[in-house]
């Protein structure tokens, strides 16, 4: 890594003048007494529509606000304590629903739980009563605790919630994103965010006075490319606030510093080393604040440190080794710092510790798992006994190894299911506490994951050295803000989790695939023995990504920071209305929001109960004990002046309306760099999001962002999902910048052709289309081409099957269906193109689910991405179901993809290096099968000469590849026109 430029912020001679420009004041009001808030959730036995309306009343105090949760319809809030619901049925996963066979087709039909929330400012004295079309009941507010109370036979029950508070201003108009919090040893919290609109980001601070929360302060000058933040107080009581920021090709850290007076300018805190992110502050109690990150050297992801003593932050330091990600970190009540992450390192992500000790030295690497499980997104706390905690989330064997629908269970798709699992490293020994999933509702335990630590402080410890006059003054701790749960603080010592569940999707399908996902946070806190139940936090329905923080002040109070995607729940149900996007899903408006919440809790933790960490076993073997010899063999390969670069240009994320189970964009890079060591492709959400400009927003940025010079070079696209006959294409293109292409309802029923709309874009743009899942319902009739803009075409797909012809080699028939992408289509199958003249091109991508079985094989001169781009419209591509190394070429230069004229037959050089035995080769003229062998032998090459060519006229030839695992490849045509 380049050397970090050292010193006093200010004094950089790098430094940029931004200045802080506060947005117009908040209206502060004063903190409300006994302010606390509970859900109310009607059908929970889901046997039956019911009317629900109804309205809530205190013996005591008032209701400060009701806010609905999976309202549909016509359901809506009356009044300040009323409402009108009615539950329904839709089309709704329950999660113990055993999931649905292809063949069984549709979805269940389930009825939707619904409910309030309900926040009220009362004692603990006061009583409740709720009355509802289906009868009354009450209790005392005291009585409301994790785990609920039951009414009406157990259709209704009643649970504590957090009282949520929204952060980020709601006149700016901002998609409001990647919170982070802090709190100072005054017990001053403050919060930082970024804001997107009209084509950039902002980096926006907030904080607590005694009246309620602060103005809120722009930290940046001009909208950039920011990426996530960071906020911490350093030992002189200043607030630092970092974040990422790509200027020009490189994507660093910088920081702005805040003495109580004024904010320094903003300065980088690391320079090179493209990207650098993923960052955290941590500060610790000898008044020293440390920032990890994770950085890249030669291609590699690394963590790094750093720390800040006084005014000097001191020189980098490499924590991890390679392939690591998502860093996290605590300090213990010595200065020692324990930094947590996961890598690949092993071949699988297991969870790694080391501790920095407080003269900086870092100790041995702990590996603290070890299982062919994935194990990722580490978070660490310290309890009063200097005991670390770490958390993980947990999925199965082989996660993102070989999947498809013909071998689905050698390997785990990148969202088969989550869980959590807790490790204690006490006196040199791993232990763990009671497993979490006690805690965990039935209908949620497919999915829980993400999880953020945090401990109270134990009675009587120093937070730290005091601030320094130059920060916040201390009456600024006097009170809290607006919102914020008063009462006592939360008990010392006491643990808490933050973690995030999928509670909801469309469908329960046996292949992963799902649709209209919904995620939300919970917290909970352990118990000494177990995990109390889960508390939802309301207003934190979001994607399926950590954007989370957690702070604990010296109050021992635990506050919370999240993001909100305010998408409604978005089932269709009788009477409403809305267009249906990709997988039959309504569109969903989408506003992201910061919120904050504080916990509290009066009765004080038992004593911890340990016991020794067991990793259980974890069957599976190594799906390809050879492949980074075959990806180093691909890598070193060169014909003429052309190198291989390997991608897959049809992957989704939870992005698209029916990703549910596809993971997120981190999964999607975890993937792509790590488990499938790819060199390119792109994110092919379906109109990159339904056409929303931040979706749009966030999958360009994160293609830039994840761009590792010399090791993964992603290019940008999304997919264009048009029925038959006009077809689902993918898009691609060499730059950022070009927004979707929007279908209107004419096109998409075929009344109007793609080609008359998406080529002159494609032109515009220096875009490419590639048609997929060619004989479907998601295909075309080849009713359009354009070779110069439509160049290639997906022969194999692995969440479906091939397409080269009707039976041949995993294609489907009329009587073979795999019953996915809605109806067959023979007309789409790839010689049918072929046969009617066109120029097209092979590749092979993923789509939904499937994993490790589809690669897009680019012959070009570079990695440059205009030469990538360039070479796949000259249809120098092949397609393969593994790392199979295919070069099909003309002894007098011509590659596959090419056309040219010649007046004899050419000689054609064919080269396989397979990652097991080829069991034949053949080349197809024509659609007819002109020759064949069968080397049964890792390798082949041969040199072919057409000894029947057609004079006068053109015809096109490629070749197949077979291996005896089934395993196929499938070049490019080679186009040529010979004379009389």
């Amino acid at each position: 890594m380049k050397a970090i430029i050292p010193g006093c912020l200010v004094l950089l001679a790098v430094i940029l003048a931004y200045s802080a420009r506060p947005s117009p004041p908040q209206a502060a009001r004063p903190a409300a007494a006994n302010r606390r808030s509970f859900r109310i959730v009607f059908g929970e036995r889901q046997d039956e529509t019911r009317e629900y309306s109804g309205s809530l009343a205190l013996s005591e105090g008032q209701v400060a606000g009701l806010t609905p949760w999976r309202f549909l319809g016509n359901d809506q809030i009356q009044g300040a304590s009323g409402w009108k619901l009615a539950l329904k049925r839709g089309v709704f996963e329950v999660q113990p629903d055993k999931p649905r066979s292809l063949a069984a087709g549709g979805a269940y039909q389930n009825v939707i739980p619904a409910g309030v929330v309900a926040t009220v400012e009362a004692p603990e004295t006061a009583r409740v009563e709720v009355r509802t079309a289906q009868g009354n009941f009450a209790f005392p507010l005291r009585d409301v605790q994790p785990g609920g109370l039951s009414f009406l036979g157990g259709d209704v029950t009643v649970e504590p919630a957090a009282t949520a508070e929204r952060i980020s201003p709601p006149e700016t108009g901002e998609q409001q994103d990647y919170p982070s919090i802090a709190v100072t040893r005054a017990g001053v919290v403050w919060l930082a965010w970024q804001g997107y609109s009209d084509g950039g980001e902002h980096i926006y601070a907030r904080h607590s006075t005694p009246s309620g929360w602060s103005e809120t302060l722009r930290l940046t000058g001009q909208r950039g490319d920011l990426y996530r933040t960071a906020v911490g107080e350093d030992g002189k009581g200043r607030i630092w606030v970092v974040w990422s920021e790509r200027r020009g090709p490189d994507w660093n850290l910088y920081a702005r510093r805040y003495d109580g007076r004024e904010w320094s300018p903003a300065a980088p805190l690391t320079t090179g080393s493209s990207p650098n992110l993923s960052q955290r502050l941590v500060a610790d109690r000898r008044g020293r604040l440390h920032l990890v990150w994770i950085g890249h050297q030669n291609g590699e992801s690394r963590v790094f440190h750093r720390s800040l003593d006084g005014d000097n932050w001191s020189a980098p330091v490499e924590v991890s080794g390679a392939s690591a990600w998502a860093p996290d970190a605590a300090a213990d009540s010595q200065g020692n710092l324990y930094v947590a992450w996961d890598s690949y390192q092993s071949g699988n992500y297991d969870i790694f510790l080391r501790r920095i000790t407080a003269a900086g030295t870092p100790d041995p690497i702990q590996q603290v798992t070890h299982s062919q499980a994935f194990q990722a997104h580490a978070s660490v706390a310290v309890d009063a006994q200097d005991r670390v905690w770490v958390a993980w989330d947990e999925s199965g064997a082989n996660w993102g190894k070989d999947w498809n629908h013909e071998d689905p269970w050698r390997s785990t798709t990148l969202y088969a299911d989550r869980s959590i699992r807790v490790a204690v490293l006490e006196q040199g020994r791993w232990k763990q506490p009671a497993g979490l999933e006690g805690a965990i509702p039935p209908r949620y335990r497919r999915y829980w994951q993400l999880p953020r630590l945090a401990f109270g402080a134990p009675p009587g410890a120093s937070s730290g050295p005091p601030a320094s006059t130059s920060g916040l003054p201390a009456s600024a701790s006097s009170g809290l803000p607006a919102g914020s749960p008063a009462g006592p603080p939360s008990a010392p010592g006491r643990l808490w989790m933050m973690l995030q569940c999928r509670t909801s999707t469309a469908n329960n399908r046996a292949d992963y695939w799902s649709s209209n996902g919904r995620w939300e946070y919970f917290y909970t806190s352990y118990e000494g023995d177990h995990w109390s139940p889960l508390v939802p936090i309301p207003q934190s329905n979001t994607r399926n990504e950590g954007a989370t923080s957690l702070a604990v002040g010296p109050d021992n109070r635990v506050w919370l920071a999240w993001t909100t995607d305010n998408r409604p729940l978005g089932v269709p149900v009788p009477g409403g209305a809305g267009t249906a996007g990709s997988g039959g899903i309504p569109p969903s408006p989408m506003k992201y929001e910061v919120w904050a919440a504080a916990l509290g809790r009066e009765a004080p933790p038992a004593s911890a109960r340990l016991e020794a960490f067991v990793e259980p076993p974890m069957p599976g073997s190594p799906v390809h004990p050879n492949e980074a010899a075959d990806v180093a063999r691909l890598r070193a390969y060169r014909s003429g002046d052309r190198r291989i670069l390997r991608g897959d240009f049809h992957r989704h994320t939870e992005i698209s309306s029916d990703g549910a189970g596809d993971g997120s964009v981190e999964d999607y890079f975890r993937y792509m760099i790590d488990v499938a060591a790819m060199d390119t492709g792109i994110i092919s959400d379906h109109n990159a999001g339904n056409d929303v400009e931040y979706t749009w927003w966030r999958t360009e940025k994160a293609i830039d962002l994840y761009h590792v010079p010399g090791r993964f070079i992603p290019l940008f696209g999304y997919e264009r999902s048009v029925n038959y006959p006009n077809g689902h294409r993918n898009i691609v293109f060499d730059h950022r910048g070009v927004r979707t292409l929007p279908i209107s309802p004419a096109e998409n029923k075929g009344a109007l052709n793609s080609g008359p709309i998406l080529y002159p874009y494609l032109r515009q743009n220096r875009g490419i289309a590639m048609e997929h899942s060619l004989a479907t319902g998601q295909g075309t009739d080849w009713r359009d081409n354009d070779p110069e803009v439509e160049p290639l075409v997906e022969i194999y797909q692995g969440y479906h099957a091939a397409y080269e012809y009707e039976g041949g080699p995993r294609a489907e028939t009329q009587n073979f269906l795999v019953n996915i992408h809605g109806g067959y289509q023979p007309s789409g199958f790839y010689w049918n193109a072929l046969q009617k003249g066109y120029k097209l091109g092979v590749q092979s991508s993923s789509d939904h689910v499937s994993t490790h079985c589809s690669y897009t094989m680019i012959y070009s001169p570079s990695t440059e991405r205009r030469d990538m781009v360039e070479s796949m419209r000259r249809r120098h591509a092949y397609g393969a179901t593994d790392n199979i190394l295919l070069d099909f070429r003309t002894e007098d230069g011509h590659r596959m993809g090419d056309a040219f004229e010649a007046k004899a037959p050419p000689r054609f050089l064919v080269k396989v290096r397979g990652t097991d035995r080829i069991t034949r080769v053949e080349i197809i003229r024509n659609g007819e099968f002109v020759f064949t062998t069968e080397p049964n032998a890792a390798t082949t090459e041969f040199t072919y000469v057409d000894n029947k060519p057609r004079h006068g006229a053109e015809s096109w030839y490629y070749v197949r590849v077979a291996q005896i695992d089934r395993n196929l490849a499938w070049s490019s045509p080679i186009w040529v026109k010979l004379g009389e």
